[in-house]
């Protein structure tokens, strides 16, 4: 495996905890993700429940809390300085559920809400109907279950255990060390989307640019495109207690499609994200240790290799071609297995690559990135230092192109966006999973000039009435996003929905610009969901993710 990079270590308290919130299993409840191809589970999963530490059929909410807040217990309470990760395994965040979990933290610890976290791995075999919003509460429909529409029984049972979750992972909170390391993983993943992604400018040099998240991406005749216009980079946050000098827990980031089931599902089920952590906690000499992977940029990523739709049925390495528990275990176990090696590397300190020594602690002050060095010594940690931020988007029939937007950092700024519409590529799916009759028209690409050329949504061509009418009012009304700086070294920025690797790797590029920060990791399917994030010029090609 690659050395992997050390990006941040601070003196902290910290504090971790995981819940299982899996539904009953075989409840006939509605699965969220693949809309109405998709099913219920009305099944028990493949095998009897497991003894397994995270069982992979279990979905659960993990949390991490790091703080440098000791009153942060205390009855008046102090969080400022108090970072919480949330890791659900869920197809989304909802914004009803981001706002009970951060009105309930505020209101008891003083945390403010921009220090919060809140991501759904994006499972399609999680329970759905939490949204608070008309179109995705609706869109959980199944053709095997017509029930739709916000439930709050569903809602309410998940807020209460991830609240209650977040609770224990504070009363948890103990004296100790918190790091960020980074590596690349490839094998694991592909981009689906690639006719898309070669109209973007940083096709080109996607493999080969220093700033590009694949400028390390392996010459290997195993991998073919697809493997490789990725963004392979998978990160760990790492919790380590000085009273037991072990590790209290972790959470992992990556960028990979939780659809490696596939629609055929018919039980609550993690995705690859549940075989992971099975494999991580096999890896690893603690196997009780709190693992969750948050997704990232996964807008155009998913987990089989492309084939099907797109050509010839092809494995790729241990990847079966086929979606289902093969394909899901094959995935988890790498990405788990490297998650595991990444955080024992970083426990013996041999190889870890250490950052820069010195650092500038002005606001917004331009940092020059320092090329790593190979050390067995790990530098001293810095005490932890929080600046965090949120910024709504709002969906309004006012919007212009012209409009300007506000720094997406700037605290309580508004922007307002074009009313949500979905081009009639919706329809015929993806490459990795479309309507095989649909697909091979419309599917590769259907841009259109119904719409005028100033229309901010030219150049789709958006479902036909009353579809887009329905869906223009029945989208999610505000969209957050939060930037989090730790120690003006990496920033944490969030988008509420899918963003594809090249968006992602865009507004990593304008928040390391904006804060000074020498490391961005975006996170994807926080705080709400609105679907996909793409660039223009992929907005251009009017595939799926670009319909959307």
């Amino acid at each position: 495996m690659k050395i992997s990079t050390l990006l941040d270590r601070n003196v902290a308290l910290v504090g971790t905890h995981a819940v299982d919130i899996t539904p009953t299993q075989g409840d006939g409840g509605n699965l969220s993700g693949w809309s109405a191809i998709g099913g219920c589970a009305t099944n028990l999963p493949p095998s009897p429940p497991s003894t397994e530490p995270y069982g992979r059929y279990t979905l659960h909410c993990t949390v991490q809390v790091i703080s440098n807040e000791t009153d942060v217990l205390s009855p008046v309470g102090n969080g400022a300085n108090t970072l919480v990760l949330i890791s659900c395994d869920l197809h989304s965040c909802s914004k009803p559920l981001h706002a009970g979990v951060t009105e309930h933290l505020s209101a008891r610890y003083s945390i403010p809400p921009s220090n919060v976290i809140l991501s759904g791995t994006h499972t399609h075999s999680g329970p759905g109907r939490f949204y608070g919003n008309k179109l995705y509460d609706a869109m959980t429909v199944s053709t095997h279950n017509l029930l739709f529409g916000f439930d709050a029984a569903i809602f309410n049972r998940l807020l209460t255990k991830i609240q209650d979750c977040a609770d224990e992972a504070i009363s948890k909170l103990s004296n100790g060390t918190f790091a960020i390391t980074q590596t690349s993983v490839y094998g694991y993943s592909s981009n689906r989307s690639l006719p898309a992604h070669k109209n973007d400018p940083e096709y080109s040099t996607w493999t080969t640019s220093p700033d590009s998240p694949a400028a390390n991406a392996p010459d290997s005749p195993t991998l073919s495109t697809e493997d490789v216009h990725i963004d392979p980079r998978l990160n760990s946050f790492i919790a380590i207690s000085d009273e037991t000098s072990s590790v209290s827990g972790v959470i992992g980031t990556f960028s990979c499609h939780g659809t490696s089931t596939g629609p055929q599902t018919r039980h609550y089920d993690p995705d690859w994200f549940g075989a992971a952590k099975v494999a991580f906690n096999s890896s690893f000499s603690s196997p009780d240790v709190p693992i969750a992977i948050m997704q990232a940029c996964c807008g155009d990523i998913c987990p089989s290799p492309i084939c099907g739709l797109l050509g010839e049925v092809d494995d790729r390495g241990p990847r079966p071609a086929a979606f289902g528990q093969g394909l899901k275990d094959a995935i988890g176990k790498g990405v788990g297995e490297a998650l595991a090696g990444m955080v024992g590397e970083y426990l013996s300190n041999t190889e870890v690559a250490a950052p820069p020594p010195s650092r500038s602690r002005s606001k917004r002050k331009k940092i020059t990135t320092t090329t790593t060095t190979t050390t067995k010594t790990t530098p001293s940690p810095d005490s932890l230092a929080i600046q965090s931020s949120m910024h709504l988007w709002i969906p309004s029939e006012d919007f212009a192109p012209s409009d300007v937007l506000p720094s997406p950092i700037l605290p309580t700024s508004l922007s307002l966006l074009s009313p949500a519409n979905f081009g009639i590529v919706t329809i015929a799916g993806t490459a990795s999973g479309g309507n095989p009759f649909l697909y091979k028209r419309i599917g590769s690409g259907y841009a259109s000039n119904t719409l005028p050329p100033s229309h901010p949504q030219n150049p789709k061509t958006p479902l036909p009435f009353p579809a887009s009418f329905y869906i223009s009012r029945a989208a999610p009304d505000s969209l957050p996003l939060t930037v989090i700086v730790i120690n003006q070294t990496v920033a944490i920025a969030t988008v509420p929905g899918e963003p594809t690797i090249t968006a992602g790797h865009r507004i990593e590029k304008a928040i390391k610009e904006e804060t000074g920060a020498q490391h961005c990791i975006v996170l994807g399917f926080c705080g709400d969901y609105a679907g996909y994030w793409v660039t223009e010029e992929e907005y251009e090609q009017q595939q799926y993710e670009g319909s959307r």
